[in-house]
Formats: C-alpha cells, sequence, structure tokens
C-alpha cells in the first residue's frame, strides 16, 4: 500500500515540481553560460542569476510539497484521500517520507548547480574549473563540509516533518475554523518555543565541536555554556566550542511533530 501512496504523491506533485526544477535549470544553464563566456554586463549578472536561482530551488520545492499536502488532505481533494482504506498514520507517513525525498533529490539538484556556478566563474578567469574548485576548498576545513552538509540537511527535513505535521494539527476540528491560519499560527509558536529550546540545548547539552586550535573540528564532551559566560565576563574572549545540542533538540521535536502528526490524522481529522 506505501507504493501506491507513493505513485499517487508522483502523479499528484510530478508536473509542478518537474516544470519548477526545469525552469531553474533552464534559466541557471543560459545564466551561467553567459557567466563563463565572460560577456560584458551579462557575464556577472549571469553568475549571480545562476546561483540566485539554485538557491532558492529548494524553499520552491517544499512550497510546492506543502501546497500539496494541504490541497490533497484537507483541500478540495481531501475527501478522496480520507477514503483510502489506510490508516491515517501510514498516510501520513507515506506523505512525509516522499516530502523527505523529493526534498533531498532538490538539495541534491541545488549542489550539482552551485558546483556549475563555481565551473562557469573559473572558466571566466580562464583557468581550469577542477584546480580552481580544488583550491577552493583546500581553504576550508574538512569538518566545515561536513557540518554544514549535515545541518543543511537536518533542516530541510526539520521543515518537512514540522511544515506536515502543523498543517495536520491545524486542520483538527478545533482549529480549522482558522483555515490555513491555524497552521501559521502554529509554525510561529513553534519557532519561538525553538529558539528557547535551541539555545538551552547548545548550552547544556554536552556536545559540541572545538573550533580553534591545533584539535579544530574534533567532537567533545561539551556544550557552550562555559564559553557564553566566559565571553560575557570578557567581551574580548571567544568562545572556542560549537555547541551541537540543537541536533538532538531539532530531532527529538522531529520525532515528537511526526508522532503527533500521525496521531491527529488518525484520530482527529476534520474536513469541515
Amino acid at each position: 500500500m506505501i507504493g501506491t501512496l507513493f505513485a499517487q504523491e508522483v502523479r499528484a506533485t510530478k508536473k509542478s515540481l518537474l516544470a519548477a526544477t526545469g525552469t531553474v535549470v533552464l534559466v541557471a544553464a543560459v545564466s551561467l553560460v553567459f557567466a563563463a563566456l565572460n560577456i560584458p554586463v551579462l557575464g556577472s549578472i549571469g553568475l549571480f542569476l545562476g546561483i540566485a536561482v539554485f538557491i532558492v530551488l529548494v524553499p520552491v520545492i517544499l512550497c510546492l510539497l506543502a501546497e500539496n499536502y494541504w490541497r490533497t488532505m484537507y483541500g478540495r481533494e481531501g475527501y478522496f484521500t480520507m477514503v483510502i482504506p489506510v490508516r491515517g498514520r501510514t498516510l501520513f507517513t507515506a506523505k512525509l517520507v516522499y516530502g523527505l525525498l523529493i526534498s533531498v533529490v532538490a538539495l541534491i539538484v541545488t549542489a550539482l548547480g552551485l558546483l556549475g556556478a563555481a565551473f562557469a566563474f573559473a572558466l571566466s578567469l580562464h583557468k581550469d574549473p577542477w584546480t580552481f574548485i580544488g583550491d577552493g576548498l583546500a581553504d576550508i576545513q574538512p569538518w566545515m563540509v561536513w557540518l554544514g552538509v549535515s545541518t543543511t540537511v537536518l533542516q530541510v527535513a526539520y521543515l518537512v516533518v514540522a511544515g506536515s505535521a502543523l498543517m495536520t494539527i491545524g486542520a483538527e476540528g478545533r482549529f480549522n475554523h482558522l483555515g490555513f491560519g491555524a497552521p501559521v499560527i502554529g509554525a510561529v509558536a513553534l519557532y519561538l518555543v525553538m529558539q528557547v529550546v535551541t539555545f538551552i540545548g547548545i548550552l547544556f547539552i554536552p556536545l559540541g565541536i572545538r573550533l580553534t586550535g591545533p584539535d579544530a573540528g574534533e567532537l567533545v564532551p561539551q556544550g557552550m555554556l562555559d564559553g557564553v559566560m566566559a565571553a560575557i565576563a570578557d567581551p574580548a574572549s571567544q568562545p572556542d566550542v560549537l555547541g551541537l545540542g540543537f541536533v538532538f533538540t531539532t530531532i527529538a521535536t522531529m520525532v515528537l511533530l511526526a508522532w503527533w502528526g500521525g496521531r491527529s490524522v488518525e484520530r482527529h481529522t476534520s474536513l469541515r
């Protein structure tokens, strides 16, 4: 049944997702050709535009997934979706996993697009692209790369889970008179709560990454509390540890929201 639900998701979203991705790739390709050829004025504009459209690809895909989720679950197609003979939790899980997979694909396309932009920039400078990119990466510590990649993937996954759960909870009978305003209010409330929870997490959860010294990039059993207190006492002091407690608070919140969202679909769905 999961396969059937996935197939339905593909049918419902393939046109909009392919159109958005195709438009981004086409616009970026033309722009980066101008950049690679170093055409006066158009070259600079093309490089900026090529990078910009690839960066906005993931947010656009997330918006399209959110629109599809709301429309097929609680909009004009909601009645059809709810008569599918599967548990609400299964339905929610299928949509959630599909959204996560599509988001990861969008991230990969974005990464390849930014790599293409680096190629175009190197060609505009009459340099070998691979040597140019290699020299640039040589200045970046490996831990910075894996931290940046893993954090980006985690945050996108969080947005998918949180968005799905908030729309589901906001559509419960006690909230659905607010329409789409309910998940918007929920998103604002969740954002404020997460700011506090994340701050507490990076301060007190004993896991961090060393930022300075010969052991920079190594994991340490320490949060940022000591560094923050030292910075308060001496403004010239800078924290030497980046707390990674936000990883645990984000994952814990995702698990809670996924459980709550699945439970809400199964027990409190209201299409009135």
